[in-house]
């Protein structure tokens, strides 16, 4: 797993997992409290967008100023954070492709 260069959030493990799909996203772990996969491309200033969430319980879910910090920093950061998802991470399509003769 490579961990996310661009920032960090205190609290929070944000990781590029290497064998995983597109569109391209990061995790962001609270960890015992929930995951969420932030799309990279599709956040905006003004809205967070998750490709996916687990919650551990109705408890434990992110809160507006955690959504906050990730929607900013993710668009100030996006180029930075597309260029290392390209390097860390081989999509279901590029693993199709290196299996495929040649």
């Amino acid at each position: 797993m490579g961990r996310v260069q661009a920032f960090e959030v205190e609290g929070l493990d944000l990781q590029f997992r290497p064998n995983d799909h597109t569109p391209p996203h990061f995790h962001a772990v609270k960890v015992g409290q929930w995951e969420v996969m932030v799309d990279i491309r599709a956040t905006t200033k003004r809205k967070l967008v998750l490709s996916g969430v687990k919650a551990w319980s109705r408890d434990h879910r992110s809160d507006a100023s955690e959504q906050r910090v990730l929607r900013t920093l993710v668009v100030d950061h996006r180029e930075e954070l597309l260029g290392q998802f390209h390097v860390e991470v081989k999509t279901d399509e590029q693993r199709r492709r290196d299996r495929s003769p040649q």
